[in-house]
């Protein structure tokens, strides 16, 4: 069920992108607004995707770009494509979970299969070809504690 803010943006995606989301749904019956939708999550607490490739386009791409190159403007989002920090699967996964610089860390949204899939999705996609997958018992012993407290 959508609540009414998930609602509002929706709406206001719909108005920005043209009446054409609403058409042309092809062979396939799957409309730009499935789509649109498929992109956000059950829960408003978690991350329901499950798929390295769904998990970055709901959670990275609106900073790292759909290209992965990154961007510049209100704020600076590193390149993901072609970059040598992907060669560390613990480094990427590390910053997921807990976030760096400006990026906020995704511990508690993501489980550890989820950070798995996104951390080899992104190093083995935009240029990236590292063939060594984390898996989520190594995101696990990267995970913070949950209350250090």
């Amino acid at each position: 069920m959508l609540t009414r803010p998930l609602l509002a943006v929706v709406a206001l995606l719909l108005l920005t992108t043209g009446s054409q989301a609403q058409q042309d749904g092809g062979s396939s019956g799957v409309t730009d607004i499935d789509r649109l939708l498929d992109r956000f999550s059950e829960d408003s607490e978690k991350f329901t995707q499950t798929e390295g490739g769904a998990l970055y386009r709901t959670t990275c791409q609106a900073c790292h770009m759909a290209d992965g190159q990154g961007d510049a403007g209100a704020g600076a989002h590193p390149p993901l494509a072609d970059n040598p920090k992907m060669n560390s699967k613990h480094f990427i996964a590390g910053v997921i979970l807990t976030g760096y610089h400006g990026m906020p860390g995704f511990s508690d949204m993501l489980s550890d299969e989820q950070v798995a899939a996104v951390t080899n999705y992104v190093r083995t996609h935009f240029g990236n070809s590292y063939p060594d997958p984390i898996t989520p018992e190594q995101v696990e012993a990267l995970r913070p504690p949950k209350d250090a407290n």
